[in-house]
């Protein structure tokens, strides 16, 4: 459910409130906002305000947020298309002096007034149609279409055309309703809404009660503009979500495509191994004919020959295959165990660290020709540390960059390096700041971590390896946070989310 901008009556709400706060305000700047909204950026006593109109979505949305008095825009002008060029070259520097609505339609009207040195006044109206859907901004001058959002010509619409120089037709209406008429005395338009919620998630809002939300929280609120500001968070969170959802799914496709070309490999290195494991059989054959030319005619004799000659070739050529084929085996097993891992970090990956397991991921799948896919950098974050009662540090990697950073650049050589046995998981170091030996104790709790941290955190009891962190290096050729370690011990542990 959505807030009801179908009903005019919220409409009449929403211009009174944006009225009321916003009209006396010299427009500086508009353009669009990075995620694709308009943007009317107004200055006004005690600091500017930034109105962003979304017409397209269901429903429509006007949020309002103060800016401060800062100099820079958080608009962009340059690289936008003519609507919203045209937008701020026609309306900076104009006061925004009336916005209104009309009776029984989804309509605002804001209109911008100027006068110039010499008394010659203007004014330019911006309409805002917030119907479902099919919204549109257009920018009109007296009578005509100085810019429009979205144009359309007769032949797209045959009831109502807007293109820039036409003269400007409201949506249409009952024959009876064609004026623009003030809210300010409407009644709605000063009574507290009835809100309703459920789960936290706003729901719905109107000027009077509503049936059939008896199970939502009800309150009463005084703001839409509040109430869309809020609808509008919760929209881009829930966008947010399923982009980052689509993105982890493409990152599981391109692993599962990946292990499905190297399991196809692998079976053909099989065949080839299974074959050059019969080749003494070929060179039995080649002998024996050999050791029976003398009993054939001369013409059978010379394709008898030819036929031995192929065995020895082939005999010779699967020889030399078997440390190639091997050598290309353990490759391809390699690149399995990193595919079961980046599946692993891909599935518990964080929203922001689904980037640096989409780089990873570009480094086990790319051919060697290609370039590397440029990685967005993000903001530097704190690391994920723990301390122990007697006082140790413990930091637990969160992505595979973040595996090889804590390993190779935080980690000191002899810090201990802590991973679950055999399975995906997250590097742990276990550290003194006084680099003092670590207690027995401390490093149950590291190992409880690591096994926490793992494929295996479901599990009673997880094997857990530990080995001072010189004895780790990095996989050749491999994503990060694939590593190589020896000279480990084990330590049997109860995977913990923390230190107790």
């Amino acid at each position: 459910m959505v807030l009801m901008l179908t009903d005019w009556v919220l409409i009449a709400r929403l211009a009174h409130e944006i009225d009321e706060r916003l009209r006396g305000a010299r427009l500086d700047d508009a353009g669009l906002l990075d995620d694709g909204r308009v943007g009317l950026l107004l200055r006004r006593r005690g600091g500017r305000a930034l109105l962003a109109i979304d017409p397209f979505e269901s429903p429509p949305l006007l949020t309002l947020e103060e800016v401060g008095a800062r100099s820079d825009s958080p608009l962009r002008i340059l690289d936008e298309p003519g609507f919203v060029r045209a937008l701020a070259r026609s309306l900076r520097g104009m006061t925004l002096t009336a916005v209104n609505a009309r009776r029984n339609d989804r309509l605002l009207r804001l209109r911008f007034s100027a006068r110039s040195r010499f008394g010659v006044g203007d004014e330019l109206d911006l309409y805002a149609e917030l119907v479902p859907r099919f919204g549109n901004l257009v920018l009109v001058k007296g009578e005509r279409v100085v810019a429009a959002h979205k144009e359309f010509a007769p032949s797209d619409n045959a009831k109502r055309a807007v293109r820039a120089g036409d003269p400007y037709e409201l949506p249409p209406l009952p024959a009876s309703i064609r004026t623009i008429g003030s809210t300010a005395g409407n009644g709605a338009a000063s009574e507290p809404l009835h809100v309703y919620r459920r789960e936290g998630r706003l729901l719905q809002a109107y000027v009077a009660p509503l049936e059939g939300l008896e199970a939502a929280r009800h309150s009463r609120e005084p703001s839409l503009l509040a109430l869309f500001a809020e609808l509008w968070e919760q929209r881009r969170a829930a966008a947010g979500s399923r982009r980052r959802e689509q993105q982890r799914r493409a990152v599981l496709k391109r692993l599962d495509g990946r292990e499905r070309r190297l399991r196809a490999e692998l079976a053909e290195l099989a065949a080839k191994s299974e074959r050059a494991a019969q080749r003494e059989g070929l060179r039995a054959e080649g002998e024996r004919i050999f050791g029976t030319l003398h009993e054939l005619e001369p013409a059978a004799r010379e394709v008898a020959k030819e036929r031995a000659a192929e065995l020895f070739v082939e005999y010779k050529k699967l020889g030399k295959s078997v440390p190639h084929v091997a050598q290309r085996e353990r490759a391809v097993a390699r690149a399995l165990d990193a595919i079961e891992a980046l599946r692993w970090e891909a599935e518990r990956a964080a929203d922001e660290d689904l980037g640096d397991v989409a780089s990873a991921v570009d480094e086990l799948t790319r051919r060697a020709k290609t370039r590397p896919r440029a990685v967005a950098r993000r903001r530097k974050r704190a690391l994920l540390e723990f301390r122990t009662k007697d006082g140790a540090r413990i930091v637990v990697g969160r992505s595979p960059a973040e595996n090889a950073e804590i390993t190779f650049r935080v980690a000191r050589p002899h810090d201990l390096w802590f991973h679950a046995r055999g399975i995906p998981g997250a590097h742990v170091i276990l550290s003194r700041d006084d680099r003092a030996a670590v207690s027995e104790e401390s490093i149950r709790a590291a190992a409880a971590l690591a096994g926490f941290h793992s494929k295996a955190k479901g599990s009673a009891t997880v094997p857990v390896d530990y080995t001072p962190r010189k004895h780790v290096r990095k996989q050749r050729d491999a994503p990060p946070g694939l590593v190589w370690y020896t000279q480990a011990k084990t330590i049997v542990a109860e995977p913990k989310p923390s230190v107790s």
